[in-house]
């Protein structure tokens, strides 16, 4: 798409940004996730908030600009504790709508039976009447993309929540970020969007990484598709013999402006002041001086920590 960063804004959960005013964004993560009433146990939980609120501080402090929370709505999102935590914190945070895993949620969620129709009017009212956890409040809080989750095989997850989340990428301009579980299907998963009318370039790969085939990644760069890798943080995928190695292949070929990086920290395991793990300053002071030793220079780290989402959660301002 034309790209005028003076005309593109970025929706954040204390509002819009310019494009090029969010510095170094963490392309998946998780800032706050509370219990689901009747969900299968298991699930992640994030919510001590002032170790949280200092860690996000700390993140600032080493550099960083801003973070995207990817707990759809319903499955322990909470709008409210987002905006404060990026009040308090001065780091930008752009939350979405949209849906998780099936096990996330009580098994008689609406949204399993709901029809593609109704599935896009739920995630569209999100995106134009703000998060429904705070409009009671008086102050809604905007989300700034739409997130899909898929399952390993793409026929057993909810085909109308899918086609809904396709349609509510349409009618608004939002970018939809989909979760893949380790990769399996990405090529399907292109094809199914692409059907439904999307562009390739309004799409978000997430966890693509667990699955480092170059000639895979090749062919969704080259479609279009934006590549979030974030397994840089978890032993059991191997990251410097898999993930490393990855990323020197895609920026050798010429790919750096199809590659986002994120620390998806959604377990307490990783994070500092919660149980001493890498954390959010990590992306700053682990990742980035890693990507220099491999040569790349500054303006391909800007992009691929930040700049390439920037772009593809931007939408241009009315009336420009």
């Amino acid at each position: 798409m034309d790209f005028d960063p003076h005309s593109h804004q970025v929706t954040t959960v204390l509002g819009p940004v310019p494009a090029n005013s969010l510095g170094a964004l963490d392309a998946h993560n998780h800032m706050w996730i509370e219990p689901v009433p009747g969900a299968p146990p298991g699930g992640p939980v994030l919510n001590r908030f002032e170790p949280i609120r200092a860690e996000l501080t700390a993140y600032r402090q080493a550099g960083g600009g801003s973070q995207t929370d990817c707990q759809p709505p319903l499955c322990g999102r909470n709008g409210l504790r987002l905006a404060e935590l990026s009040r308090l914190s001065q780091v930008h945070i752009v939350g979405c709508t949209g849906f998780h895993l099936q096990r996330y949620y009580p098994p008689d969620f609406w949204l399993w039976q709901a029809s593609a129709e109704q599935a896009a009017g739920y995630f569209i009212a999100e995106l134009e009447q703000g998060m429904v956890e705070t409009r009671p409040s008086g102050t809604p809080v905007y989300p700034g993309f739409i997130k899909a989750a898929c399952q390993a095989e793409l026929a057993l997850t909810p085909q109308a929540a899918l086609e809904g989340a396709a349609q509510a990428a349409l009618q608004t301009g939002a970018a939809l970020g989909i979760h893949t579980e380790k990769g399996a299907q990405a090529e399907h998963i292109l094809a199914f969007f692409t059907r439904q009318g999307l562009p390739a370039d309004r799409l978000i790969l997430f966890h693509i990484d667990k699955r480092p085939d170059l000639g895979l990644q090749r062919e969704l760069a080259q479609a279009g598709v934006l590549l979030e890798y974030d397994t840089f943080y978890r032993p059991k995928y191997d990251p410097d013999h898999r993930l490393w190695p990855l990323i020197e292949q895609m920026t050798a070929a010429g790919f750096e402006d199809s590659l986002a990086f994120g620390t998806d920290m959604a377990e307490s395991e990783f994070w500092q002041s919660l149980s001493g793990g890498p954390g959010l300053p990590g992306l700053l002071n682990l990742i980035q001086p890693r990507l220099r030793s491999l040569g790349l220079d500054e303006t391909c780290i800007q992009k691929i920590t930040g700049g390439n989402l920037a772009r593809r959660l931007s939408r241009k301002t009315k009336g420009t």
